[in-house]
């Protein structure tokens, strides 16, 4: 739990700040370095939540702030005109996409990104209310635009929003059981998305709120659907782009599958607020894209965080940065499979790369929801020097890209010691 100086800065906050904001037992972070950080109070915990998804090199990774001061030395934001820290993280970035047919739309935040490109894909179809479906138990950002893309008991202004079931093979909305069901989820899917004649699929590869990893062969049969039916595939990787997975896009890394749309935010600058619309050519360049003004944003390019990712992404292959991701991948998920079998309420533990998730339940045989474990556990891991992300009855683990098997070895020892009853 939060020592009493965090809890009396958190008090001072609620002077300040609307109620929910801020939580009792939240902390005040003072300082960070590599796979650490230290609260108020000087304690010091093992970061696997990396700034939710965002501090791919951890805190204070020296080459990113030095290329930081760097431009600051330089000028800051010019908005409306061009900078050669833009033009270097474009090039950069351009050797990471799957195929060189992609313009770059820069804006600063996941959500507005994903909004964004929405409404590229609607311009896109001559501003038609087109059906667009999204997967259920996905989240793509909080402004009006993406909540609508899930929401179920409301239609979207500007087009026709709807759902459909995503792959959870623990908890598989068809009732079946893998790999017995010949993936029957695949022929439902295709079957809704015909029926509603749909123009454009928004979707998480792995969906991130409970990493989620579909069976292996889904996307590229989606893939496969979507090109006989001209359905505008939008990825929306703000999670999983930027390495997260081993690869830098998960989509095409993992499973070859190569999106008209993009959106990558959390793993381009190191927290840094930057996001990024890779948009196939024919999609993006259209008499509405076009216009002068459509792609402004007073932030979008600000030539900062333009530098420091630009350096983020020279460092993911000086340093290896996939190799490590993988290998120390590896160490995670066999120390969760091992983590599982010390608790029965323990229901499942899913990763992939160095994003994953343990799902507390009472039972294996029922799977209710066990928020009051998951929390007790959380808390106690803090107690002990591990910061995790509470996401419900799910602790979501996020380290950072380049941690050490030591410190992965750390925070599985950790994570042991709180499931104990």
């Amino acid at each position: 739990m939060a020592g009493n100086g965090n809890k009396e800065y958190i008090s001072a906050f609620a002077n300040y700040v609307p109620a929910g904001y801020c939580q009792e037992n939240d902390m005040v972070v003072a300082s960070g370095a590599g796979s650490y950080f230290k609260d108020i109070e000087g304690k010091s915990y093992l970061d696997f939540t990396s700034g939710i998804f965002t501090n791919s090199f951890g805190h204070c990774f020296e080459p990113l702030i030095e290329a930081e001061i760097a431009q600051i030395k330089k000028f800051d934001n010019v908005h409306g005109r061009r900078s050669l820290a833009e033009l270097d993280f474009y090039q950069q970035l351009a050797g990471f996409m799957p195929t060189p047919d992609y313009k770059f739309i820069p804006y600063n935040d996941g959500g507005y990104a994903v909004d964004r490109a929405l409404s590229d894909i609607i311009n896109y179809f001559n501003k038609e209310r087109i059906p667009i479906a999204a997967f259920r138990g996905g989240f793509h950002g909080k402004t009006m635009g993406t909540k609508m893309t899930i929401n179920e008991t409301a239609k979207a202004a500007l087009f026709d929003n709807f759902q459909i079931d995503y792959p959870n093979c623990y908890r598989c909305p068809w009732k079946k059981k893998y790999p017995e069901c010949g993936q029957c989820c695949v022929a439902d899917i295709c079957e809704k998305l015909e029926q509603r004649q749909t123009k454009a699929i928004i979707f998480e590869v792995i969906q991130g709120a409970g990493v989620i990893i579909p069976p292996e062969g889904f996307w590229q049969k989606i893939e496969a659907f979507c090109r006989a039916q001209g359905i505008v595939m939008f990825a929306d990787e703000v999670l999983t782009g930027g390495g997260r997975t081993g690869y830098f896009f998960a989509g095409y890394g993992l499973y070859g599958i190569i999106p008209d749309v993009i959106s990558v935010t959390k793993g381009l600058a190191n927290g840094r607020p930057l996001s990024v619309l890779c948009e196939k050519t024919y999609i993006t360049e259209n008499k509405y894209g076009s216009r002068l003004g459509e792609r402004s944003s007073t932030f979008a390019s600000h030539p900062v965080n333009m530098a420091v990712a630009a350096e983020n992404l020279r460092c993911l292959k000086k340093y290896q940065i996939f190799n490590n991701v993988q290998k120390q991948g590896e160490v995670l998920k066999e120390g969760l499979q091992k983590l599982k079998m010390l608790s029965p309420y323990i229901g499942d533990v899913r990763s992939v790369g160095l994003m994953a998730a343990v799902e507390f339940v009472h039972s294996a045989e029922g799977k209710d929801p066990n928020y009051d474990f998951c929390r007790k556990v959380f808390f106690k891991a803090r107690q002990l020097g591990l910061e995790t992300i509470l996401s419900g009855h799910i602790l979501r683990l996020a380290p950072p890209l380049n941690i050490s098997k030591n410190e992965i070895l750390s925070g599985l020892e950790i994570l042991s010691e709180s499931i104990k009853d």
